[in-house]
């Protein structure tokens, strides 16, 4: 592999183990569907600068098939819009730590998402690999229930949906990043996204003197999780396998236990560590079967 390819991917890696972090500061001072919907808002922004920025000459674009159209849709709604709503939910109700801990739970989807919508062979192995990281998941979720100062089982819960949602998207983008390219996927999959997110926003409260100090976190996941993190997955995963892509999400809970300690002083119990041990285990069975 390319040490350039390598290192955008592990870029992408390190938007997504820092994105929870930011989250729960933001949701210090606004609701979780107000926090998205400005997200992606000042993310498409973002994307547009980081656009200009890095476009040496005009790029050549194809128009989309009703069949893209339909994938750009999955991939927007279900796909950005969804993870996103049951992360922020999930992470305001327990912790960011437990939002990076949960990150690896995203290649299982992608193994169970390969099975049932591209008709994958579930091997052995496969079937270990997914069972594995579905047993670390629930010890996270009952490190919550034991020590509820350290999560919620509520909130976990919805946390590990949230990353498993986010299979959609590596599933969905792969075979639209083979004839677009990756700045125009990740626009359009913003722009898409937002709609369903502000109707959301509309029926929850809002203070503007709580949001203001909290703006400044939901430009930094505007940037670095929605622009910089999103073009830079893509970038990678139209060079890349998308179980070698999967396979070094293993990065994002090792920088978010970090930052979470930093930047949250959040503290970390022995049960949630176990588990999210046991999840990259699961993780790595199938990156040493070789990925897809």
């Amino acid at each position: 592999m390319p040490l350039q390819v390598l290192f955008i991917a592990l870029l992408a890696q390190t938007c997504g183990a820092l994105s929870p972090i930011f989250t729960k500061l933001a949701l210090a001072g606004m609701g979780p569907w107000t926090m998205v919907a400005l997200r992606q808002a000042f993310g498409v922004l973002a994307l547009v600068a980081l656009d200009r920025a890095t476009r040496s000459e005009p790029r050549k674009t194809e128009a989309f098939t009703r069949r893209d159209w339909g994938l750009l849709i999955l991939l927007s709604w279900a796909g950005f819009a969804l993870p996103q709503v049951l992360l922020a939910k999930g992470i305001e109700l327990s912790t960011g730590t437990s939002g990076a801990l949960l990150s690896p739970l995203e290649p299982i989807g992608i193994l169970l998402g390969g099975a049932l919508f591209l008709r994958e062979r579930l091997t052995p192995l496969r079937i270990a690999s997914v069972a594995i990281g579905t047993a670390g998941a629930l010890l996270i979720v009952l490190q919550g229930a034991v020590r509820p100062e350290l999560g919620n089982p509520l909130g976990d819960g919805l946390i590990a949906l949230g990353h498993l949602a986010w299979a959609i998207y590596t599933l969905a983008a792969k075979p639209l990043l083979v004839r677009h390219d990756a700045m125009r996927i990740s626009v359009a999959t913003t722009l898409l996204s937002i709609p369903p997110l502000f109707l959301l926003a509309l029926g929850e409260p809002f203070a503007l003197e709580r949001a203001l100090p909290a703006l400044g976190w939901v430009l930094a996941l505007a940037f670095i999780a929605t622009a910089l993190g999103q073009w830079s997955w893509n970038w990678a995963l139209r060079r890349m396998s998308a179980g070698t892509m999967a396979a070094l999400i293993f990065v994002q809970p090792v920088v978010g236990l970090a930052a979470g300690r930093l930047a949250l002083g959040e503290p970390v119990g022995t049960l949630a560590l176990v588990g999210a041990a046991v999840i990259l285990v699961g993780v790595m069975l199938e990156a040493v079967r070789g990925g897809d």
